[in-house]
């Protein structure tokens, strides 16, 4: 327990247990508990068939007899079960279809003439930054003026600027939202469950802009239900330079126009996960996960304010000897929990 201690917003928070779960132990006592989730929406056709065989070689691979798992797909629980039957989860994982709309597809105008240059610029022009409305209308101009004179010149060049933002910003927002009461209602269904729960995501990220303090909630209430995030991008090696095509099939699709990481990266690091991301090799990436979830430390703690007021708290766990990276929680939502059940039969 000395090796550990942690700080909160409590006056005075003592770590009362700690216990470390390594790989190697008896299969009747490895008990894990995954749910894939395939998050169609925010997934490339190309993408989606790559982490859906890197999900096929993780089930075979990974999955012990000690082991249950869920696959999620279009939102619903495969089967409406977890399972310990590879042969359902492999149906499951296969289940998993490309989505006609996709957070790719609404990306897809941003590199049509007149450009927005990034996410970040479409959800300042759908606030009504004017000036960058202009600049970017003028850079149109000068890119292409015959286009320009077709169009009408610069004044219509922003509003064609402006109704494209504003229509990306409101179909992303709308996908995120879903992502967001997926994710919310997977760990209000995985709280009633004993121990740690890990949820893979499966997703190339999604519009959190202007959103990052819900996604920060979704995380909050995902810690206190047991569950870590681990999210997979299936993009394989991405690129952030030179002259993007965001629809285009291949290696090294370019993320310029690209801010959606922010939103697996608060997940995962509020869950004490982490983001697995810019690996060709997808099955390599589900085996970092594997590894992960199978050696790790459970620290029990007694917070000085019993109450559960609903509130978000925060806590960090750091290490003795001083120097030693610790993967944990960021917080959790002070919320009371449903009776407890397990999945596995004593």
């Amino acid at each position: 327990i000395e090796q550990f201690y942690m700080v909160t917003h409590d006056p005075v928070t003592r770590v009362s247990m700690i216990a470390a779960d390594e790989g190697g132990r008896p299969a009747e006592a490895a008990h894990r508990l995954f749910l894939l989730i395939f998050d169609e929406h925010h997934l490339a056709s190309d993408s989606l068939m790559r982490v859906r065989k890197g999900a096929e070689a993780f089930v075979m691979a990974h999955i012990g007899p000690g082991d249950a798992a869920g696959v999620l797909v279009n939102g619903e629980l495969y089967q409406n079960r977890l399972t310990t039957d590879k042969g359902a989860l492999l149906a499951g994982v296969r289940a998993a279809k490309p989505a006609i709309e996709t957070r790719q597809s609404l990306l897809a105008p941003f590199r049509e003439w007149p450009r927005i240059p990034s996410e970040s610029d479409a959800l300042r022009v759908a606030q009504g930054a004017r000036e960058l409305r202009a600049d970017l209308a003028a850079a149109a101009c000068r890119q292409d003026p015959v286009l320009c004179e077709i169009e009408g010149r610069a004044d219509e060049v922003q509003n064609v600027i402006e109704r494209k933002a504003r229509t990306y910003v409101r179909e992303a927002r709308r996908l995120t939202g879903q992502t967001i009461s997926t994710l919310n209602a997977v760990s209000d269904s995985l709280s009633k469950f004993a121990g740690r729960k890990t949820v893979v995501l499966m997703t190339e990220g999604f519009f959190a802009e202007d959103s990052r303090a819900t996604v920060e909630r979704t995380a909050a209430r995902a810690a206190r239900a047991g569950v870590t995030i681990y999210t997979i991008d299936g993009r394989g090696l991405t690129s952030k330079t030179g002259i993007p095509d965001v629809t285009a099939i291949g290696a090294q699709r370019s993320e310029v126009f690209d801010t959606g990481e922010d939103g697996p990266s608060i997940l995962a690091a509020g869950t004490g996960g982490m983001m697995v991301r810019n690996l060709d090799d997808v099955t390599r990436a589900f085996g970092m996960v594997a590894r992960d979830t199978s050696t790790y430390y459970v620290i029990g703690y007694s917070p000085t304010r019993a109450k559960m007021d609903g509130k978000f708290r925060r806590i960090e766990v750091k290490a003795n000897p001083a120097g030693l990276e610790v993967r944990a929680r960021r917080g959790y939502m002070a919320t009371e929990l449903p009776p407890q059940e397990t999945i596995w039969k004593r």
